[in-house]
């Protein structure tokens, strides 16, 4: 059975693409070892298939500065368009994990969004989240819009309300209930 670099075995894939369009503020390198460790920790093998950096234009760059949205479930918006024609050529299987300068849901700033086109599998990480805040949205794909309940109260779950609650160098997980609806998810692919 194929084992990841930390030694955990994989039962499962989770093909993942990452492409930055801002200068991230969060150490990028410890958000993608948890995300292997925690997805890896409960069989899932956390499978990068390409990390790349845009170079933008100015236009694009002023225009995808700031991502505004509801971050609404099971739909499409325009901006995710415009993110989707950056890499039409480049994107494989997989969930789609977009790094970008902001996140504005109409009323607050926010550190990731998981609404997606269901057809487009993606999120949106804001360059000012945090270092959990990849696997959490992530996490928001994999359980799917009917879930419950969405967020969590404890900082011991990374589905926590709010990743800036939880404590640095700390490591979040998954609830059972949590992990039973991830391993059912058909972005997952066999290892």
């Amino acid at each position: 059975m194929k084992k990841d670099k930390h030694g955990n075995q994989c039962s499962k894939l989770l093909p993942v693409n990452i492409f930055t369009l801002a200068p991230v503020k969060f150490d990028y390198a410890k958000a993608i070892t948890y995300a292997e460790k925690l997805y890896g920790s409960n069989g899932i093998y956390f499978d990068i298939r390409q990390q790349a950096c845009l170079a933008l234009t100015d236009e694009q760059t002023v225009k995808l500065a700031v991502i505004d949205g509801q971050c609404k479930w099971d739909q499409n918006n325009a901006e995710q368009d415009d993110l989707f024609e950056l890499v039409k050529d480049r994107v494989g299987t997989g969930i789609t994990a977009f790094i970008v300068g902001g996140i504005h849901d109409g009323a607050n700033s926010i550190a990731g969004c998981a609404g997606h086109n269901p057809a487009k599998p993606a999120i949106a990480v804001s360059a000012a989240g945090t270092l959990y805040t990849l696997a959490h949205e992530l996490g928001h794909v994999l359980l799917t819009s009917t879930f419950a309940p969405v967020h969590e109260t404890v900082t011991s779950n990374i589905m926590i309300n709010g990743t800036h609650k939880i404590p640095e160098n700390s490591f979040p997980t998954f609830n059972k209930k949590q992990i039973a609806q991830i391993l059912k998810s058909t972005h997952l692919k066999d290892c």
